[in-house]
């Protein structure tokens, strides 16, 4: 059977669980159902895994991934020719990064992938949330420097005076270090597997405008010879059908059931591409 391996987000938990919502979990039925031996885990210091995810990288997940590839490949029942990662977000960093360094990977699906740097983003990110807050333009630029200080000593060790220590010890951690290094679009340049980029048009986490700048990337960056992006309207970050998409909507949300046209699109890019693997 062709295989897939599904990489949560910052959640970490094999079911992807937020909000109430188990993503990986409904996608991983999605998957089953369209014929893929479907593989899921608990990341580093989540569930069953031991270890810590404050201490474990972006680079330690994408090595935890190449172990799963070369589990799977032991197997009697899995085609070693057939193996594709799916990411989530920060998932999906992971996803293009162990495919850029495992080659018996043969397919990549990232969704709502994020397009710029690490540091980028979350600076991105803080001012969407100031956008919802009722801020004077004062306070709103402190938290912006706040952020800029504590993401530069992170990089540097130095520059934490003024920084309180709950907001020291939450930041200064090798993930989130590895976070705020890690650039995709460098990580492209080793990348040579058929890839797909699916994004919700609603997703405010991580704005869909990110999907077309991660396709551009891929084709000026990659080697891949067969990139896609797919926009699936009405569906938010958590891949579910929102509304307007925001955060604070997510435990209000009706429907807590990932989007078919999600899984859809999926399974249809997998079998089309896995058609194409002699």
């Amino acid at each position: 059977m062709p295989a897939v391996i599904l990489l949560p987000p910052s959640s970490g938990d094999r079911d992807g669980f937020t909000q109430g919502i188990p993503t990986f979990a409904q996608l991983a039925g999605a998957m089953a159902d369209g014929g893929f031996l479907a593989v899921r885990y608990d990341k580093r210091g989540f569930g069953q895994s031991a270890g810590r995810a404050e201490s474990a990288t972006i680079q330690d997940y994408a090595e935890d991934v190449r172990s799963v590839v070369r589990w799977l490949q032991q197997r009697k029942d899995v085609d070693a020719k057939r193996i594709a990662v799916i990411g989530h977000s920060e998932g999906a960093w992971v996803a293009l990064l162990a495919a850029a360094r495992e080659r018996r990977i043969t397919a990549v699906a990232s969704l709502a992938g994020p397009s710029t740097t690490g540091a980028e983003l979350v600076l991105e990110q803080q001012q969407q949330s100031l956008d919802l807050l009722k801020l004077t333009p004062q306070e709103r630029q402190q938290k912006i420097e706040l952020q800029k200080q504590i993401q530069s000593a992170v990089l540097t060790g130095k520059g934490w005076e003024g920084v309180s220590k709950d907001e020291r010890r939450a930041a200064d951690t090798p993930w989130f270090q590895s976070l705020l290094t890690y650039d995709p679009a460098k990580v492209l340049k080793d990348v040579k597997q058929p890839l797909l980029f699916v994004h919700g048009e609603l997703d405010k986490q991580v704005p869909v405008a990110h999907a077309d700048r991660l396709a551009d990337l891929a084709r000026k960056q990659s080697d891949s010879k067969s990139v896609d992006v797919v926009v699936v309207r009405g569906v938010n970050h958590l891949l579910v059908p929102a509304i307007t998409g925001e955060i604070r909507e997510y435990a209000s949300l009706p429907d807590r059931n990932v989007s078919k046209n999600v899984s859809g699109t999926l399974t249809a890019w997998l079998t089309k591409t896995f058609a194409a693997i002699k």
